[in-house]
């Protein structure tokens, strides 16, 4: 008899954030099963062509709806598109966004809370988010036969901020890189330097933008001229205070806005470094890009990211300025061996992860559900 499984994929997004690559990565890497039946829906002109076509080959049926990635109206409309499909036997809720419509068995990702450290990012109405938020992943660890956390350090801060939670029910399951030897291109990154770190991410709150952009103020005079720092990512969310001290700083900070595909691989080629100096992930997906690229990697000593990075980071703290300036400095300042040594540590570390062995690990704890 066959087994129906649904997959919520209505959390993907054209812009490829980090959410959609983890969804697009481990569902492409699920093996094709003779008794089981994958079901993907996702939200129309959103998920990649060559996704659907590559889920398409591998036997899944693939649902297009018109339903919200976040809110309360997301809600009601997975409610009503559930009425009309056959009944699911098991369902993986692969994002922070759980389907409260969903009674069926169901393994649910939490990728990070941050929002409950830091509520204030989410903007207008910020408290009333923060409790829609906070109830919608308490339901769903509730409801969730199993949880899946994308770090230890993720586990943690569930058990944190939600300690009713069974902890037997959460497995630590790391996320992967291969994602990336598909951007491979002969584009050359467009600067105005000779040398760049390269910073990659969005410039909301957690990901300490201000801090990064304060130590450049106080690195500027020690770093030489045609070498600076490339921010690449949605800058939407920077403040006109922020924005004013980029602009004086334009000889050293180069912001391109979202870039994708060939181009993001262009500007990781060329970069000196990578620098990440969140304040808090869940897990951190730069960390991998950097050592995948094989680029020395200036991080936070915070959160996940001690963690993932391991003995490959160089690290500083996020909250002084003046250590991520010197970081900064010595980055663009380090010799040859210096740095083969770091690109050494990276490559060795990069091993550890997989998104093959993501899929696996999940793929098992679906073979648990449905034969349970």
């Amino acid at each position: 008899m066959i087994k129906h499984v649904l997959i919520d994929g209505t959390t993907i997004s054209r812009h490829m954030d980090g959410l959609s690559q983890y969804i697009l990565n481990i569902v492409s890497r699920f093996p094709k099963r003779d008794d089981w039946q994958y079901h993907v829906v996702v939200r129309p002109g959103e998920c990649p062509n060559d996704y659907l076509y590559r889920w398409e080959n591998q036997g899944m049926l693939i649902h297009t709806a018109d339903i919200a990635p976040i809110g309360p109206i997301r809600e009601w409309q997975f409610k009503q598109w559930l009425r009309s499909q056959i009944p699911f036997d098991a369902a993986l809720a692969p994002s922070n966004q759980y389907p409260m419509a969903l009674t069926i068995p169901t393994i649910y990702v939490v990728h990070d809370i941050i929002y409950e450290r830091y509520p204030g990012q989410l903007g207008r109405h910020a408290a009333l988010k923060r409790l829609w938020l906070h109830r919608n992943v308490a339901h769903g660890l509730k409801q969730a036969r199993y949880i899946v956390a994308v770090s230890q350090f993720t586990k943690d801060e569930i058990l944190r901020f939600h300690s009713h939670v069974d902890a037997n029910k959460i497995r630590v399951v790391y996320e992967g890189w291969e994602h990336l030897q598909e951007n491979s291109g002969n584009m050359i990154a467009e600067t105005p330097f000779d040398e760049y770190i390269l910073y990659i991410g969005s410039s909301r709150g957690h990901k300490n933008l201000q801090g990064l952009i304060d130590a450049m103020a106080l690195a500027a005079d020690s770093i030489p001229d045609r070498k600076g720092l490339v921010i690449v990512g949605d800058n939407r969310m920077l403040n006109d205070t922020q924005r004013e001290k980029i602009s004086e700083l334009n000889t050293k900070i180069l912001m391109t806005g979202w870039l994708g595909g060939e181009q993001l691989d262009a500007y990781y080629r060329g970069a000196k470094a990578v620098v990440f100096p969140s304040l808090c992930e869940g897990f951190g997906i730069p960390v991998l890009e950097a050592f995948y690229y094989q680029k020395p990697l200036i991080v936070s000593n915070t959160s996940s990211l001690p963690e993932v990075a391991g003995e490959a980071g160089v690290y500083f703290s996020p909250s002084k300025p003046e250590e991520i300036a010197q970081a900064l400095v010595n980055a663009l300042n380090m010799p040859e061996s210096e740095r083969s040594k770091w690109i050494q540590k990276g490559t060795r570390r990069l091993h550890d992860f997989s998104w093959q062995k993501t899929a696996d690990e999940i793929g098992q704890l679906l073979a648990n559900l449905l034969n349970g």
